[in-house]
């Protein structure tokens, strides 16, 4: 399950805009391969304009289609896009590049996606999903916005919403080769985490038959953002005391755990000792 509303009606007409700011640029399109189904695939390979792997000739390049695919042009103007946009409603997987140089190498792509942390930790940037790309591109620092600045002026992608968002870069000057890895520190790292967790919170919820409230998808992304921040503040980390408590939320209120009749859990749960357990214990003494 996508956190992702459907596409706004308009959508096709808010890219174009978006690209009439710059009608002279060159525009790249980006399609998270990983997403695409069997009749996904079969469906572009009929009716769509060739694709490239972004990280062809580069030392991803096994992936091919699983990995990210490339266009080039103006695709709202051609025949297949209004029907393949319709097909991928709600899902995360779509976003445009401007470039600034010309369109950016597989060297570049794979610069991007290879994620650093201080601890030594290697992680992969699935930055073709959108909602991962809209996570990371705030929290890259100056040195990272410049590297990024020096192929890529704007980037727009589907918000969760359905509308089409962007992110414009500064102008930076090229700069030397070899780049530095992507390293995130701590912070960025953390707030990383944090941005990603309700996403991560879905599945959890659905391991354990939490019933989802009948909201949108982008709705119930800002509701589980706020539980999320909650969890955090009261240190609840394992997956069935996250479970437990985001169903409390979901029968008695998002603001249950501020009443006073909880007010003694929480010492406890940030000490590390887990909700459910703390439950069990209160209703064994009852």
């Amino acid at each position: 399950m996508y956190l992702q509303n459907p596409h706004a009606t308009d959508l096709s007409a808010q890219i174009e805009a978006w690209m009439a700011k710059q009608p002279e640029a060159e525009y790249c399109w980006l399609l998270d391969g990983s997403q695409l189904e069997a009749p996904d695939r079969r469906w572009l390979q009929r009716h769509a304009t060739p694709w490239q792997s972004a990280f062809e000739g580069g030392p991803m390049a096994e992936l091919a289609d699983q990995g990210i695919l490339l266009w080039s042009g103006n695709l709202p103007s051609q025949s297949w896009w209004p029907e393949w946009l319709a097909l991928t409603s709600g899902r995360p997987q779509l976003s445009v590049i401007e470039c600034r140089d010309g369109l950016p190498s597989s060297d570049f792509w794979h610069w991007l996606s290879q994620l650093g942390t201080e601890d030594g930790t290697s992680l992969v940037l699935r930055f073709a999903d959108t909602h991962t790309l809209a996570n990371a591109l705030p929290l890259l620092n100056e040195e990272q916005q410049a590297l990024v600045s020096s192929h890529i002026a704007r980037w727009g992608w589907v918000g969760r919403d359905g509308n089409w968002e962007a992110y414009a870069f500064q102008p930076a000057q090229p700069t030397a080769t070899p780049w530095p890895p992507l390293l995130f520190n701590d912070e960025q790292y953390e707030q990383l985490m944090q941005r990603a967790h309700p996403d991560m919170l879905v599945p959890v919820l659905q391991h354990f038959e939490v019933e989802l409230p009948e909201l949108s998808p982008a709705a119930l992304y800002q509701r589980l953002d706020g539980l999320s921040a909650a969890l955090r503040e009261y240190g609840i980390e394992d997956t069935p005391s996250q479970a437990l408590f985001t169903s409390i939320a979901f029968e008695q209120g998002d603001d249950f755990h501020e009443h006073p009749e909880w007010q003694t859990h929480w010492p406890q749960t940030r000490t590390g000792k887990p909700l459910t357990q703390i439950l069990v214990e209160k209703n064994e003494n009852l």
